[in-house]
């Protein structure tokens, strides 16, 4: 049987720790799954949590149908305008979870390319996850409307 509980986003910490130790204690073949899925207000969330180069990054990859080319991105914003924008997706990922915006699991929104073959190191760009375009395009425009984005 499966059972679906629906809490608000983020959940309350004291029904998730009292959900776990039910299941923990009904046994082994229950499991929980938390919800680790991106959402517009998790994105608006962990865009807020960034830094304006990391904004510039989200928009390039929004009005490239979910694609950052790393040697345009250069191009237009210097040699390294791509160090950085990752780190600061990562670690405000990572501190949303420790508050309980989202799950630990929550996947990363954006994965580099291998290694541009124009220059050692570098990487060729970034793909948005699949199905985080409109995601991500809408709190782009949530930022922008609140006056908080490019």
């Amino acid at each position: 049987m499966d059972i679906t509980i629906k809490l608000p986003d983020p959940p309350p910490p004291e029904i998730v720790a009292a959900v776990v130790d039910l299941m923990a204690r009904v046994g082994a073949e229950s499991t929980v799954a938390s919800n680790a899925e991106w959402t517009v207000d998790r994105a608006v969330k962990m865009l807020r949590d960034t830094n304006a180069r990391t904004i510039l990054f989200v928009e390039a990859a929004v009005s490239g149908e979910g694609w950052v080319d790393g040697e345009a991105f250069r191009r237009q914003w210097g040699e390294t305008a791509l160090r950085g924008p990752s780190a600061s997706i990562t670690r405000a990922i990572k501190r949303g979870a420790e508050q309980g915006l989202w799950s630990e699991e929550i996947t990363p929104p954006f994965t580099p390319t291998t290694p541009d073959k124009n220059g050692w190191s570098k990487t060729g760009g970034y793909y948005l996850a699949e199905g985080l375009l409109p995601i991500f395009a809408e709190a782009l425009k949530c930022l922008r409307e609140k006056g908080e984005g490019g």
